[in-house]
């Protein structure tokens, strides 16, 4: 395994993984176990191993959720044009779907939905949860339920702001979303007996896997509030499980082998590229957002909207 490791390392680092790392917090890694095993598990697993198929897996995780404050980068697109917002919020956020689990304003919708049913009126007023809706940007509402990726990506590639910042931000975004054409989110439910044996009793075990990512309009907004509650329960039950997961089985006629191993790679080379990209937006859209706090707090360290603390300390 050392030697497939090292290869595999070696991959990720031809594949943008150093500049990547810069955004996200995580570890895409190929192994033979679903999870990082101590000796004693791994000794454990491999004495009840016998009559199974040996099997290698690519797994990706995330050890944090990379804060995302893009309201001051909506706005500033929407002066270019007021489609500009929901196309570039739409193929962004469907490129790092494909990759991890993301946390935004419709996961926070859901959540307050859920904890509003058993607040009276009084307690409803008082609450974040109704914020979540009222804090939804006018071009995010109005236009984003009706955008589709095509679409999206169209308008991307048609419309021609006028500031060098806008441009460099669509170029950034339609570059991230080239490297996941084709692909789709590797999530573990998709795996069945026949890939992984066990994999059901697993799954009903494991709870959903952590977000890769915080999607807010500004810090400490509603639903920073609302990602903060479900945080605190995240794998109170259960191991969460890994955002990506591809199994590759080794014994099988190797013209199938190779297959499996290019489309592992092919998968894991196109993530790590995406990220690369996506991280140099991520970084566009916190350095437009630290703008806006010079630009709008009176004294520093004060929060632009009430609610609980903030996930990026910088």
């Amino acid at each position: 395994m050392d030697f497939v490791e090292r290869g595999f390392n070696r991959f990720c680092r031809q594949n943008g993984a150093a500049e990547a790392k810069r955004v996200w917090v995580g570890e895409l890694r190929i192994g033979d176990s679903l999870f990082e095993l101590t000796e004693q598990e791994r000794n454990q697993i491999e004495a009840g191993r016998e009559g199974t198929t040996p099997q290698l897996f690519l797994t990706g995780d995330y050890e944090a959720a990379a804060s995302i404050p893009i309201g001051a980068t909506l706005r500033r697109l929407e002066a270019e044009d007021e489609l500009l917002p929901a196309a570039f919020y739409w193929v962004f956020v469907a490129n790092l779907y494909k990759w991890m689990r993301v946390y935004e304003y419709v996961d926070a919708r859901e959540h307050a939905e859920t904890w509003m049913e058993d607040l009276d009126n009084e307690e409803l007023q008082a609450s974040v949860y109704r914020k979540v809706e009222m804090e939804i940007p006018s071009c995010i509402r109005k236009h984003a339920p009706r955008m589709k990726h095509k679409r999206a990506r169209r308008l991307l590639q048609e419309i021609k702001p006028a500031a060098p910042l806008a441009r460099q931000l669509i170029r950034q975004v339609l570059e991230m979303d080239s490297h996941g054409i084709g692909h789709k989110h590797a999530w573990p439910g998709h795996l069945t007996e026949k890939d992984v044996p066990g994999i059901s009793d697993w799954l009903m075990d494991a709870e959903s896997s952590r977000p890769g990512c915080l999607i807010t309009w500004y810090e400490n907004d509603a639903i920073n509030a609302c990602f903060d509650e479900d945080a605190q329960h995240m794998g109170e039950n259960g191991p969460c499980q890994p955002n990506v997961v591809l199994p590759i089985r080794l014994e099988q006629p190797i013209r199938k082998l190779d297959e499996d191993v290019r489309r592992v790679f092919d998968h894991a080379g196109a993530m790590l590229q995406s990220l690369a990209s996506a991280a140099r937006v991520v970084e566009t859209i916190r350095e437009l957002y630290d703008e806006y706090l010079r630009e709008h707090r009176l004294q520093p360290g004060l929060p632009v909207e009430p609610g609980a603390s903030g996930v990026r300390n910088e």
